[in-house]
């Protein structure tokens, strides 16, 4: 069964429709008529289109504001890793259909779930990239290095968008794991920009809540949360403890940030995730926050956001 099976077929348990979340429309018989979508690389019609398109993994374009932002960008066909991690599904599509990219969103570059080998050769055609200090020093200076809570500014000719990297812990609390486990989130903000968090590899609902506390003192409600989930553990690290957030744990998020949309990711292609996407959709009805999910099936395919 794949993931969109499983996800319609939670959704169906549930008794709750997400289609309207993912700019689709139901039919009295519950089959979904899905609106005509362009093509992944195309440019936004419109400087206030807000969509999603999932590529695989925690990999992802966002255009929003007029401006296209990938997100930790992985685009090898499947393989093993001398990490001893693999990927076990290739990308929607490969890069050459990825269109313009105005910046990318990496939240580390330690780790070949979040940047892949393809995923490298990417960043050297895209003018801005946002991550870590140590990806910087890792990368070198093609990228621009965030400590947590820095601003930069990303500017096109119709709008400009404030990016914050914000906290993310890739492991469960109190646990520091040095550079390895160097991680980060973002979040997007602006006039016109639906304010959208971005979790990274972050595992903790505290530092989530507490990143979550600071943006709507600062800035205002979370529109979207793009959360990292799939519960990604390996028994070399941490005796197998969860890296990511848990679908128990990302639904917690959800609740408590309370954002008008869910955008789940990470939680496919790699054989690192403990959880997949029916545990998730199980987990948020249970907090009672299934209507906030957005089907991002079939990967490849553009998502309302608005």
């Amino acid at each position: 069964m794949n993931r969109s099976t499983l996800f319609r077929a939670a959704v169906a348990a549930a008794g709750v429709s997400l289609l309207a979340a993912c700019g689709g429309n139901a039919s009295a018989d519950g089959e979904e008529k899905k609106p005509s979508s362009s093509s992944a690389g195309s440019t936004p019609s419109a400087a206030d289109a807000f969509t999603v398109t999932h590529v695989g993994g925690p990999t992802a374009v966002l255009e929003i504001a007029g401006q296209r932002i990938l997100i930790d960008p992985t685009f090898d066909a499947p393989k093993k890793y001398k990490s001893g991690m693999s990927k076990t599904k290739g990308p929607a599509f490969g890069p050459e259909k990825l269109g313009k990219i105005d910046a990318v969103l990496l939240s580390h570059d330690q780790h070949d779930d979040n940047l892949d080998g393809k995923g490298r050769e990417v960043l050297k055609d895209i003018p801005v990239v946002f991550s870590t200090p140590g990806a910087h020093k890792r990368l070198g200076d093609h990228i621009t290095p965030m400590k947590s809570w820095e601003e930069r500014e990303l500017k096109s000719s119709g709008s400009t968008i404030k990016v914050t990297a914000v906290p993310a812990l890739h492991g469960p609390d109190g646990v520091d794991r040095g550079a390895d486990g160097e991680v980060t989130g973002f979040v997007l903000s602006g006039k016109g920009v639906p304010t959208t968090y971005v979790s990274g590899d972050n595992a903790s609902v505290k530092v989530a809540k507490q990143v979550g506390d600071r943006i709507k003192k600062d800035i205002g409600a979370i529109d979207t949360a793009i959360l990292f989930a799939g519960a990604a553990r390996t028994p070399a690290i941490l005796d197998n403890a969860p890296l990511t957030l848990t679908s128990k744990n990302a639904a917690l998020v959800a609740k408590d940030l309370n954002p008008r949309k869910v955008v789940p990711i990470h939680t496919d292609s790699w054989d690192i995730y403990s959880e997949d996407i029916k545990s998730l959709v199980n987990a948020f009805k249970e907090q009672g926050v299934d209507d906030k999910l957005v089907d991002l099936e079939p990967a490849g395919e553009k998502k309302n956001l608005s």
